[in-house]
């Protein structure tokens, strides 16, 4: 009798674990059905945005430092083309007589038309103050006044602490030459004469100042492309605004 009960025992333990395996073995092949989920997703979401910045970096790099094909600007002397030379005096900031745009020849020049009535110059002047002081010499900047009294051009200068040279332009002339219809309007020149970039109103925002930075930039790899063409040096020289103020 006790034999008969352990053997009965021995007999329903062989059946759990026969019924324990076939279960191990179904959720083993269910879980292999099922599709499996991507290892590291947080590492692969920002390994595409990343990828998605670069690309967009380089359209941008590459859409502003390319040279226009088809001359285009917001001013009105169109992008590819000579800038108008003039002459003008200095009434504000640093230095002292008169400005010839054609004596720079050979260096940047951005030449930026102001007026004290107008607000958006008045944030603007001190990021160009800025922009100015850390480029130590590498580009000229030019700030040309529109319709504002002459005597007023010295106090203002005073008022930001602008270094750059503030000309007067009579009768606004070199204003109607540039097409200057809104205020600020920043001209980005190369070191040959060439109008490269135009902006328009203030430029002290995230994305103008990124334009700007990289018109900046354009600007010094056309002094830097000059070194291969002949009668010219890629060497930019630091500025002095005396030695070209007559």
């Amino acid at each position: 009798m006790a034999h008969k009960i352990r053997s009965d025992v021995q007999d329903e333990q062989r059946v759990a674990k026969a019924e324990r395996q076939e279960l191990k073995q179904e959720l083993a092949e269910q879980a292999a059905k099922r599709p499996s989920k991507p290892r590291n997703r947080r590492r692969v979401v920002t390994l595409i945005a990343l990828a998605v910045v670069a690309v967009l970096a380089g359209l941008f790099g590459l859409l502003t430092l390319w040279p226009s094909s088809t001359p285009s600007s917001p001013g009105g002397v169109p992008v590819g083309t000579a800038a108008p030379e003039f002459a003008l005096p200095i009434y504000g900031g640093g230095g002292s007589g008169v400005i010839d745009l054609h004596t720079l020849r050979g260096h940047p020049v951005l030449i930026n038309f102001w007026s004290e009535s107008c607000p958006p110059c008045r944030v603007e002047m001190p990021f160009l103050e800025r922009i100015s002081t850390q480029a130590h010499g590498a580009f000229a900047l030019l700030g040309v006044d529109q319709a504002d009294p002459k005597e007023d051009i010295a106090p203002f200068g005073r008022e930001y602490h602008i270094t750059y040279p503030l000309l007067f332009d009579p009768g606004d002339r070199v204003n109607l030459t540039y097409g200057v219809t809104a205020i600020p309007t920043t001209y980005f020149i190369d070191s040959f004469g060439v109008v490269r970039s135009v902006f328009v109103f203030i430029t002290n925002k995230l994305w103008p100042g990124l334009c700007r930075w990289a018109a900046i930039f354009s600007l010094a790899l056309h002094v830097t492309v000059g070194a291969h063409l002949p009668g010219t040096t890629g060497r930019s020289k630091h500025l002095s605004i005396d030695r070209w103020a007559g």
